[in-house]
């Protein structure tokens, strides 16, 4: 049996020395309030206590396309803020913006880091297992 100030001693060493979370996995349980939960659903995390990634907010890339005289056909274009038809019958030259919005869905789980208090927590991306 150990002396009470061994005892003691080691309690005031477990408070005082609290293991830091690594990074953990969450579940995206609400996009709208945004709710993930973290450790099998004991606990949730929300927009008052996370940050996120921009990433998983928005993408935006830029595109180039070329194509010669040889390659011709009909392009058809549907978007939000328009559309049409287009013939290709030359040389066709297009650069623009692709921007998808929210890329993360209900459901989805993602990685999480605690901040070093394990009050904040930074959304880092969507994790998949591998298979």
């Amino acid at each position: 049996m150990k002396d009470w100030e061994v005892t003691l001693a080691n309690l005031f060493k477990d408070r005082d020395n609290p293991k830091p979370l690594g990074a953990i996995l969450g579940k995206i349980v609400s996009l709208e309030p945004l709710k993930i939960s973290i450790q099998d659903g004991k606990f949730f995390i929300d927009r008052s206590n996370c940050y996120v990634c921009n990433q998983l907010l928005e993408r935006k890339s830029d595109f180039d396309f070329t194509a010669d005289q040889s390659q011709s056909g009909q392009i058809k274009v549907s978007c939000e803020h328009g559309g049409g038809s287009y013939d290709a019958s030359g040389d066709i030259n297009a650069t623009g913006k692709i921007h998808l919005h929210e890329v993360w869905k209900i459901g989805d789980m993602v990685m999480v880091q605690p901040d070093e208090s394990g009050q904040h927590f930074f959304i880092v991306d969507i994790v998949k297992g591998v298979e």
